[in-house]
């Protein structure tokens, strides 16, 4: 069952003009639109105590500790909640929520908008944050959608140290989807000073930022150390010492399992296949299903003529080689939920369709009809990391219908970064990449990701879909904008450019050494008393509290 079933319901920014004055603070003049912000949850807590380890499920890399250039994946998500902080960010109370920011507004135009700061924020190395670092972050910005904002971006007004306000060239009505900090790196700030005096590869190497915990050090793909920031506006994280591992390869999820029996590690994430029931059924382990997105099948340059799948009955019989019944049994024992959509069910503008067909039988024929009447040969299929199994039975489905080919694998970063570049991250025109397409915000900035011509992260280069895409982004009627988002969906599906298998159980773990201890017990999660919607990872990291 995904968070959609379970009737969470994600509120987006409302588009209704109120009158000017209706929100305190007056920053701008003029009609203001209303924006459904929830307001931080400020706590005084303790004193912090412990050690928190936990385990990623591939190895690490230094580059997720600069938002600044952020990658198409939510990995970086993981490390921005732990070192950085946004003006406004997902919190457990929403998917916009202040944060540094205490107070925003758009005029009902969307040709401007306005923040305010907390008074007295501060870096980590005890320099003032103030709008100058979140303007130099917002113009240095080289990360995803780095060109939609400059794009739509007249100039940057600072007001004073704690207000400023955005001028826009046209209607921005993504701007707060995607200026929130978990859809782009944008809206993270880091200190413009220390940035440029130590340059991007300095600070990656020793991030500074304004988020709970500080940097300690880091073991290059191996391990990454923090430490409680005492300082922190929102709440004195519960932990002393957060470790970040980074466990993968071929054995990982064993190793990750047999780390939380022995109590080396408090928290890991990634189980799935053979490994997943020893995690279910065991009585000291506390789970969480964690929906997040449907995997999904990509062919990168498949709009090349020379390409198999340039054949949209060849992208077809791809779909319908595939058993997702029994994919969802074998790698997640039932917990799957099947889905027909390549994004998932939890946005304002999704549009829902039907299950995809298993017909082996009539992939068959599609391949004898495009030519390939004794199938074809893969350059190669490149599973998810450390999906590899998962991999492994996709390539047995296409093999009983003809096509044939082996696993290329890559390490968590570099599968990270090659995908992050889009269909030009691949040369092979035979090639079929395994990914999860999970973009916060609203279904359409999935597709302004994946699926537009002009995006860097893209795999999809469509006419059709470009039309609509233009017209979406120039109108400012919310409704129109959501039919002409089920448009582009249903293009994707209908023409078999982007295959959806099911909707992932991102299986999380914690060990009994997480407290409160029995305030979820296995099989109920605990993923809901730490994370948020549309969430991967089970943040804020202050909330999360050991045994000594």
């Amino acid at each position: 069952m995904t968070k959609a079933m379970l009737g969470i319901v994600i509120a987006l920014a409302v588009l209704i003009a109120t009158p000017y004055g209706a929100a305190a603070g007056e920053l701008l003049s003029g009609p203001l639109a209303k924006l459904d912000i929830k307001a931080a949850v400020v706590e005084k807590g303790g004193v912090p105590k412990g050690t928190l380890t936990t385990a990623q499920h591939f190895g690490l890399s230094p580059k997720w500790l600069d938002p600044q250039e952020q990658i198409a994946a939510l990995t970086q998500q993981h490390y921005e909640y732990i070192v950085h902080d946004a003006l406004i960010k997902t919190m457990p109370q929403g998917l916009f929520t202040y944060s540094l920011a205490e107070h925003a507004e758009i005029l009902a135009d969307f040709t401007k908008a306005a923040f305010r700061l907390r008074p007295g924020l501060s870096f980590h190395d005890g320099t003032a944050l103030t709008t100058a670092d979140v303007k130099w972050c917002y113009e240095n910005y080289r990360g995803v959608n780095a060109k939609t904002f400059k794009e739509n971006t007249e100039r940057i007004e600072v007001v004073d140290d704690r207000t400023l306000i955005f001028h826009f060239n046209k209607p921005f009505l993504d701007f707060m989807t995607l200026y929130n900090g978990d859809s782009t790196g944008i809206g993270w700030v880091v200190p413009a000073a220390y940035y440029q005096k130590v340059g991007p590869d300095g600070f990656k190497s020793h991030p500074i930022g304004a988020g709970p915990f500080k940097f300690v050090s880091q073991e290059v793909g191996v391990q990454m150390v923090f430490e409680a920031w005492d300082a922190y506006w929102r709440k004195t994280p519960g932990v002393k010492k957060l470790v970040v591992k980074g466990i993968g390869g071929p054995g990982g999820a064993a190793t990750r399992l047999a780390g939380l029996k022995t109590g080396e590690l408090d928290l890991a994430y990634g189980f799935t296949g053979k490994i997943l029931p020893q995690v279910l059924n065991d009585p000291d382990l506390r789970w969480t299903p964690n929906f997040t997105a449907p995997w999904v099948l990509f062919f990168p340059n498949w709009e090349d003529s020379d390409s198999p799948f340039h054949d949209k009955r060849v992208r077809q019989a791809v779909s319908l080689a595939i058993n997702r019944e029994f994919l969802i049994h074998q790698e997640t024992q039932g917990l799957g939920a099947p889905w027909g959509n390549w994004i998932g069910p939890e946005f304002d503008d999704i549009l829902q369709l039907p299950i995809p067909e298993y017909n082996p039988d009539k992939a068959r024929e599609l391949l004898a009809e495009a030519g390939h009447p004794n199938g074809l040969q893969l350059d190669a299929l490149i599973p998810f990391t450390p999906y590899l199994d998962m991999g492994e039975r996709i390539l047995a489905d296409l093999a009983a219908v003809g096509i044939r080919g082996s696993l290329q694998t890559y390490d968590g970063p570099q599968y990270r970064g090659k995908r992050s570049r889009g269909r030009q991250g691949y040369d092979s025109k035979a090639t079929i990449l395994k990914s999860i397409a999970m973009t916060p915000g609203v279904a359409a900035s999935a597709i302004r990701l994946f699926a537009t011509c002009t995006s860097g992260a893209s795999f999809i280069c469509d006419e059709r879909i470009e039309e609509h895409w233009k017209q979406y982004n120039a109108s400012t009627d919310p409704e129109e904008r959501k039919e002409l988002s089920h448009a582009i969906q249903r293009i994707i599906i209908d023409d078999f450019l982007a295959i959806p298998l099911y909707i992932n159980p991102f299986v999380h773990a914690v060990g009994p050494r997480v407290l409160p201890a029995g305030k979820a017990p296995s099989g109920e999660g605990f993923h809901k008393y730490w994370s948020s919607p549309q969430a991967p990872y089970p943040y804020p990291w202050e909330e999360w509290q050991v045994k000594e």
